[in-house]
């Protein structure tokens, strides 16, 4: 029972700075968006309330950071769920919440540096509407299953036939289209580790700790057109690459200053002042 109390604490350090990051980081990014989509406008929408909010609604990168900071608002929770299966993820079912397991925190954690990786790659998912977007795909492919159903003379016959068909292009295509979002969720996460201050290199360690255990498992046995995610060897060495531009180090002047960075910037911009006077 310590054990848990202890590892939910953790949860809850880390996961509140990831969660702090990443609303600034969204909130950043909407200004952004919102901006670059506003450039080309015509004059008589920029001073038409109705119809800019109109022209933004319709934006699609607008829409997402929108979303995405609607996603992150408020306070959040952190729950521990006793299990077996390692695993850690946020669902827009139930906001504003982190979920992990104690098998995830007993098998793989050893570091706040990796945990914060790890939760950064789940709210990542979040915030780049990853659940939403494969949803989306999911309704389309089972929009025409139901299409061919009701348009085929053979009363189902032909269509049964086409139906398994088209289950394993979806299957394999959905499996490509997780991968790709597997891969930008990684690439974000890793992105929040950094600008919370955290070890990404030393992070990145949690995937390499993944590939062995599926090698001792027996279940990494090379990539395939179905799997889900990218092998977790992959995601490792390019998490350790991408760790040496996205690291503490890259944020010094913002999110990462230190007490003596804050320090001497303002004994330098008293001087600065004094000099000018």
């Amino acid at each position: 029972e310590y054990r848990r109390v202890v590892m939910l604490r953790n949860v809850a350090i880390v996961g509140e700075k990831i969660v702090k990051v990443a609303q600034a980081y969204v909130k950043s990014k909407l200004k952004e968006v919102v901006t670059e989509a506003t450039v080309d406008m015509p004059p008589e929408i920029l001073e038409n309330e109705r119809r800019l909010y109109e022209a933004l609604e319709e934006h699609e990168d607008v829409d997402l950071w929108t979303r995405a900071r609607r996603h992150m608002e408020g306070p959040w929770r952190y729950v521990l769920i006793p299990s077996p299966m390692p695993n850690a993820f946020v669902s827009e079912v139930l906001p504003r919440r982190i979920f992990i397991t104690t098998s995830l925190m007993e098998t793989f954690i050893e570091s706040q540096d990796e945990l914060a990786l790890v939760l950064g790659h789940e709210i990542s998912h979040l915030i780049l509407g990853h659940s939403s977007s494969q949803n989306a795909f999911e309704t389309s492919f089972r929009t025409i299953e139901i299409l061919l159903l009701s348009l085929d003379p053979t009363e189902g016959l032909l269509s049964l036939a086409f139906m398994s068909f088209l289950a394993s292009v979806r299957h394999a295509v959905g499996a490509v289209y997780s991968r790709e979002n597997e891969r930008s969720a990684d690439e974000l996460g890793i992105k929040l580790c950094a600008m919370a201050c955290y070890d990404t290199h030393a992070a990145s360690k949690v995937f390499y700790k993944m590939h062995m255990h599926n090698l001792e498992s027996g279940k990494d046995i090379g990539p395939t057109i179905f799997d889900s995610h990218p092998p977790t060897d992959e995601r490792y060495r390019t998490l350790l690459e991408e760790s040496r531009t996205q690291n503490r180090e890259a944020y010094e002047a913002t999110s990462c200053a230190t007490l003596k960075s804050i320090f001497w910037d303002a004994m330098k911009s008293g001087n600065e002042d004094e000099y000018e006077m």
